[in-house]
């Protein structure tokens, strides 16, 4: 299981390499005047980059996955919500008017 983890960080590292490798190549043929040519390869250089970050995320977050015992512990069946249920229904009219709520008074009926 470890060789997994270290699978997914060493590609992530690489991934990324590689992406600054690409952002390199756009830049040298900028500073050559090819500008029709850099721009598909900082777009691939964009993508490759972001794949090694999210592979890096993912090895992370794994590797604290794996340092949880007491979540690898629990039995895998239906997790029950700690809230209690209560009823779905319209809002009374007390709950939804504005202003300070200690104060209201009846209105005046003439």
């Amino acid at each position: 299981m470890r060789f997994a983890y270290w699978s997914r960080e060493v590609a992530g590292w690489v991934l990324v390499a590689a992406g600054l490798f690409f952002f390199w190549q756009s830049y040298s043929l900028l500073l050559n005047k090819r500008v029709f040519e850099a721009a598909p390869v900082s777009f691939i250089g964009f993508i490759v980059f972001r794949g090694g970050i999210h592979v890096l995320k993912v090895a992370v977050a794994a590797q604290a996955a794996r340092a949880l015992p007491e979540v690898a512990a629990q039995p895998a069946g239906r997790r029950v919500a700690l809230t209690a249920a209560r009823a779905i229904g319209p809002t009374p009219a007390e709950n939804v008017l504005p202003g300070p709520k200690a104060g209201r008074v009846a209105p005046i009926e003439s």
